[in-house]
């Protein structure tokens, strides 16, 4: 089973590391070369191009839900954990990424920190923790039991925790010496409960069964959202599932009919809010558009924006991130290869039922000097439809940075070479980093520290956690 996707390099100068030009990868969600649905390993993406289909944008955003990120100076960037640091059961940390990737790590209201990390000379060489201003505790790692038998094995292919402001964690693992050999888990107050684990019944799908499972999301309500590839007989599908009170339910799995015409092939990791609103990417097969950005769960099944959209600024969307954010207010922010005049650059976009809004693209002037010359993995977003990317910069005071837009208005998170709190400096970024946003104007991203020597840490900008 393999989910068909190619790497692209991001455009322009790329993702530099310390005083060394290093170009950025990016993950471009397209479609499938093939006609039947199937799910890859990480680190993949799609390519394909796309049909010029026609459709009027208007720059909109829903309105604001609440403070946006400050950048005050009561906000601090500040080191969040690093390699070497000791672990809390033993053994120090390592890494913070994957085949060279860094992690993502969700930062809630509080100012918690969850994050994925390999560690030395320690019993459990990998796991998943929780950052507070209290230190670092252990959510769950390698050699825990499972309830109902088996032990976590890895959590390598599913490195991105989801977090929630009551602390709570959910993420997916690998398991051994049970009947499953994947699964889904919200850890909570020291306690796993299994959310989905692989050979259980997939609800919705009659005789189907599930096989494994992508990267999960979790709101404030415990509500789980998750795609899962199921076996259905002599053929495996993907479907895309949300877990609420108790109970799996499936929204929408491959071969079945999209709003606008053509059935769903596959799907990306998706996003959610608040209000139990799922954004996410799919392909379509046989459709007027070969992929777009939806919306699902407590809304009605809506295509946002499809591939070969023109923009109202001149342009054609011709591949999208194959992740993306949400906010509370269900703009959907994502990263977009754009075609224009025949010349493809990349650009960052917000959509919602209003229209489409472009954030950012390559060649718009940096705040600070310089111009952007390339993009992170995919943006984050957070209160009042701020919308946080990282990027690189050309002739700029920095190579790189992390950055926040607001209501057309962009403003410098940090740059490489900033301050840290209790002295050093940002050292650098890292390739294809992805930030998080948080409820409390937090940002948190992961880096390469010291890339010659492959140490990596990871940082977090806004006001002091909470506890």
């Amino acid at each position: 089973m393999s989910r068909r996707r190619d790497m692209d390099l991001l455009a322009g100068a790329g993702m530099r590391v310390a005083a060394a030009a290093v170009a950025a990868s990016l993950m471009w969600l397209v479609v499938f070369w093939a006609s039947q649905p199937a799910r890859a390993p990480d680190g993949q993406a799609f390519g394909l191009a796309l049909p010029n289909t026609r459709a009027d944008t208007a720059p909109a955003l829903a309105p604001d839900s609440g403070a946006a990120i400050k950048l005050s100076a009561a906000a601090v960037l500040r080191a969040v954990v690093a390699v070497g640091q000791s672990g809390p059961e033993g053994g120090t940390f390592d890494r913070f990424d994957v085949n060279t990737q860094p992690v993502v790590a969700p930062v809630n209201a509080r100012g918690q920190v969850a994050f994925y990390a390999k560690m030395r000379r320690a019993k459990q060489g990998e796991g998943i923790f929780l950052a507070a201003g209290s230190g670092v505790t252990k959510i769950a790692a390698i050699g825990d039991p499972v309830p109902g038998g088996g032990r976590l094995s890895e959590f390598a292919r599913h490195p991105v925790p989801s977090l929630n402001a009551a602390g709570k964690v959910a993420f997916g693992a690998g398991v051994t010496g049970g009947t499953a050999t994947d699964g889904v888990f919200l850890a909570s107050n020291g306690a796993l409960k299994v959310i989905a684990l692989t050979g259980a019944a997939a609800p919705g799908v009659p005789n189907g069964t599930f096989l494994d499972f992508d990267t999960p999301v979790l709101n404030d309500n415990d509500e789980i959202a998750f795609v899962a590839s199921v076996r259905r007989g002599r053929e495996t599908i993907q479907a895309l599932y949300l877990h609420r009170g108790g109970k799996l339910v499936k929204l929408v799995a491959s071969g079945e009919p999209s709003p606008k015409g053509g059935t769903f092939e596959g799907f990306g990791v998706p996003a959610m809010n608040q209000r139990g609103v799922i954004g996410f990417a799919a392909t379509i097969e046989r459709g007027p558009v070969l992929g777009g950005i939806f919306v699902a769960g407590t809304r009605d099944l809506t295509l946002l924006v499809g591939a070969g959209q023109t923009v109202a600024d001149g342009g054609m969307l011709v591949r999208f991130s194959e992740r993306l954010a949400i906010d509370d207010d269900d703009n959907v922010a994502f990263g977009a290869h754009l075609n224009v005049n025949g010349s493809e650059g990349e650009a960052v976009f917000v959509a919602n039922v209003s229209g489409l809004t472009r954030v950012v693209a390559v060649g718009d002037a940096a705040p600070g000097g310089g111009r952007f010359a390339a993009f992170g993995a995919w943006p984050a977003v957070g209160p009042s439809a701020a919308v946080v990317f990282v990027a690189a910069v050309d002739t700029g005071p920095a190579p790189a940075g992390v950055f926040v837009w607001r209501k057309g208005a962009v403003e410098r998170v940090a740059l490489v070479g900033d301050k840290l709190e209790g002295g050093g400096k940002l050292a650098s970024l890292a390739i294809n980093p992805a930030p998080s946003a948080g409820a409390n104007g937090g940002v948190t991203f992961a880096t390469m520290a010291a890339p010659e020597e492959g140490k990596s840490a990871i940082y977090y900008f806004g006001p002091p956690p909470l506890e």
